[in-house]
């Protein structure tokens, strides 16, 4: 056993539960658990607390045929308010293991003394790897084997291969009867495939291929979806476990279902047979029907999840790997991996009971990083701000590394400002104040962050826009508002004649196969605001493309493959040259829309909206994850040019680049000014007249402002300010951060994220020079 023992182990011998103190008792070896947390029960109860105050049985609340017992656990001679459910469930899987010594956090930790919880929580790195066995505990509605699923997706393969794509099973010459039989089972099993199984059966497609691949599918996403995967501190205990085991809990029964490892190799198993099956069916066809389409487009569907899926995979396999191969200091020389265990994290919302955990849940896999008594001072409380300085400072300081996040922040603390402040907010308890963690450069003794920049950008920053997030109202998360500056106003409509235009401000409820069209409608007018100078089709489509929206539909014919320009197809709106943007508005509650499967769209977002406004007077309210999406879309933009960039040589490593973290929850209610060094600022109100006298030239577009950047409020450029140097911090694909300083002598600050990529340079030219920020 490691050197640094846990205090104390839980014992089971025939049932029999006794809890042990290490420091009396030596044992040779131990299992360790990993589980979620169920809710405290409401009062504290002891070994045998069955009876109330008055010696009267008590019953469950929610099962008043059931009695409350005590914990029976001999030597636990504490009360605990552990859910009285989770300690049966881990005495079941104890008993169904045959384990003999187990540490379970909740009852090897005194978790009323907050002096030894402190004094714990740095252990976890040894206790984790002392372990035999680490073994995953989670609640599953239904319980099923994950290599049952292997040989169902080999099987898919398997007909895939000996059969076309649109052949008849029955009469293919190459499946044998048992391939046959085999297919007519799943054709005959309950239909679990997206599409109606009449379309699909229109479509030609072979239906027992089709319903054995979707089981395979659903099943291995649900299994990612199970609230086990969706908590900080599990994220942790499943990176540091050996030989992990998981155990699903079906109401009672504890069932072994495999290992860790089979069940990461199903997600990527079960994505590359659905980009098969995709293929398969694609090049068996050289005319393809609607219904073929409609099957074609749910494969796309599943792809798109499974990819993302494929990424947490990645991340949490080149997370064991790197410590198991660095041992417990393996983050203070390995940039790349601290990257991959940040973006891993963060890729799924993750949260925590205590806002303090958000931090102590990663202090296992950053072993060493805070002392017992560091940790309570510096990571206690509910201040997230102080915590995530706390935090980055350490970790910078440690490994002489400069560790920030992509964040625009205006506030300014007189040390290490290039670590943004995190806005106090009540819902910041997820992991995505991980999100868009980068390594800005070197950090020096006097907290100073070292990197190369490029400077001498030509211009000044000037606003033409600006950003404002609002908490949205209950029910109208997924409200989009948009109001072009002509409206109300007089426009040409002949010769002689003027018309003025009407604002629709009415709210219109759109509902279920109508929400493709309006997606693409808000998607264009979007494009013509935020990159006028781009090509709008192309625009909406990567924006598009990135949301992932999901809506409900009540024919599986209006979400074919291609709905982004399929449902504007013979509309205006198809190549939206003729849409003159500041003379439209509408008002639109996307009542079927579910939402965006994007990381933008998280628990902690979707509740916010955002109010865009540019300086003509076009004013755009959607939801966050649309606005700020919108943003990393523009053609040529620094933010977030992919969802994830994958270590060319070592495949198994993530660095997440969507642009995530560029604002923060905390946020609401703060404006972020849009600024350009280049182009015309005035460009939008030009093109507002241009459009009230209806004398577009398609071919002479206003000069629309260049070099552009989001900047807080309080930023400015004043009169005074002529002799400021403009830079920024080139970050591989993240979001370039835009820096300045006042005179030669003055360390660099950051004063926001670029949008553009590209920045005009003065007439010496942008130099990439050694910088110091402060």
């Amino acid at each position: 056993m490691s050197s640094i023992r846990p205090l104390r182990l839980l014992h089971q011998h025939q049932g029999i539960f006794t809890l042990v103190d290490l420091r009396h008792t030596y044992v040779e070896s131990y299992d360790i658990i990993s589980h979620r947390w169920y809710p405290a029960e409401a009062k504290l109860y002891g070994y045998d607390d069955k009876c109330g105050p008055d010696r009267k049985v008590l019953k469950d609340p929610s099962n008043p045929e059931k009695e409350l017992t005590g914990h029976k656990i001999q030597g636990l001679d504490w009360e605990i308010d552990i859910s009285r459910e989770k300690i049966a469930h881990i005495k079941s899987f104890m008993i169904a293991a045959d384990v003999e010594y187990l540490w379970v956090d909740c009852i090897c930790i005194r978790q009323d003394d907050e002096n030894e919880k402190d004094g714990e929580v740095p252990k976890m790195f040894e206790y984790y790897k002392a372990a035999q066995t680490c073994h995953i505990l989670m609640n599953m509605a239904a319980v099923w084997d994950p290599k049952e699923m292997v040989h169902e997706l080999k099987f898919v393969d398997h007909v895939m291969y000996h059969m076309g794509g649109s052949s008849l099973s029955s009469e293919a010459p190459n499946l044998s009867k048992g391939t046959v039989d085999r297919l007519q089972h799943w054709t005959s099993a309950p239909w679990v495939f997206p599409i109606p199984k009449n379309i699909a059966a229109s479509a030609a497609l072979d239906l027992g291929v089709l319903n054995c691949y979707a089981t395979c599918v659903r099943n291995v996403i649900s299994l990612f979806d199970n609230e086990y995967f969706t908590r900080v501190w599990t994220f942790q205990e499943m990176i540091l476990g050996k030989n992990v085991k998981l155990w699903a809990i079906d109401g009672r029964n504890v069932s072994d279902i495999g290992e860790l490892d089979v069940w990461l190799d199903l997600a990527t198993d079960a994505c590359d047979r659905a980009v098969k099956l995709l293929g398969w069916i694609d090049q068996s066809r050289k005319l393809k029907s609607v219904s073929v389409l409609v099957v074609m487009r749910a494969i796309e569907e599943d792809i798109i999840v499974l990819k993302s899926l494929q990424l947490t995979v990645q991340g949490l396999e080149g997370a064991r790997t790197d410590i198991i191969s660095g041992g417990p200091k393996w983050w203070h020389d390995n940039p790349k991996g601290i990257s991959n265990i940040f973006s891993a994290i963060s890729i799924i919302p993750r949260s925590c009971f205590k806002k303090h955990d958000l931090f102590r849940g990663l202090l296992g896999i950053f072993n060493g990083l805070f002392s017992a008594e560091e940790i309570k001072t510096c990571l206690t409380g509910d201040d997230v701000e102080t915590m995530s300085f706390n935090f980055f400072k350490q970790l910078s300081n440690k490994t002489e590394h400069a560790w920030t996040n992509l964040a625009v922040s205006s506030q300014e603390r007189g040390e290490y400002d290039w670590i943004p402040m995190v806005r106090k907010h009540s819902r910041t308890t997820t992991a995505d104040c991980f999100a868009g963690v980068l390594k800005l450069g070197d950090v020096n003794k006097k907290g100073l962050a070292k990197t190369v920049a490029d400077v001498n950008l030509k211009g000044t920053p000037r606003k033409f826009a600006s950003i404002k997030l609002l908490q949205s109202e209950p029910g109208s998360a997924y409200q989009f508002t948009f109001k072009g500056c002509n409206c109300g106003k007089k426009v040409k409509t002949g010769t002689f004649s003027r018309e003025r235009l009407t604002t629709n401000d009415q709210v219109q409820e759109v509902r279920t196969d109508e929400t493709a069209q309006k997606l693409v409608h808000c998607a264009t007018i979007l494009g013509k605001l935020m990159d006028p100078r781009g090509n709008v089709v192309e625009y909406r489509q990567r924006l598009l493309e990135r949301l992932l929206p999901v809506w409900r539909v009540s024919d599986p014919n209006a979400k074919p493959a291609n709905w982004e320009d399929r449902c504007v197809s013979g509309t205006a709106w198809e190549d939206a040259r003729g849409i003159w943007v500041h003379n439209w508005s509408f008002s639109f509650s996307l009542v079927d829309l579910e939402g965006f499967n994007c990381r933008l769209a998280t628990e902690t977002t979707a509740e916010v909206s955002c109010r865009l406004e540019v300086n003509c007077g076009c004013t755009f309210t959607a939801p966050f994850a649309f606005m700020f999406q919108g943003l990393s879309a523009v053609d040529g933009s620094s933010l977030g040019k992919r969802i994830a960039n994958i270590d060319k040589k070592i495949s198994d490593r993530i660095t997440l680049q969507d642009g995530l973290g560029l604002v923060q929850v905390g946020d609401v209610n703060k404006t972020f000014n849009l600024v350009a060094f280049d182009g015309d600022i005035s460009a939008y109100k030009t093109h507002a007249g241009q459009c009230r006298k209806k004398r577009l030239d398609l071919n002479k577009t206003p000069d629309f402002p260049r070099g552009r950047a989001l900047v807080s409020e309080e930023f400015a450029h004043g009169l005074m300010d002529q002799m400021r140097n403009y830079g920024y911090v080139d970050t591989g694909g993240s979001g370039n951060l835009l820096i300045s300083r006042n005179h030669l002598a003055d360390p660099y600050k950051i004063i926001g994220a670029c949008i553009d990529s590209y920045f005009e340079p003065k007439k010496e030219g942008i130099k990439s020079k050694d910088v110091k920020i402060r």
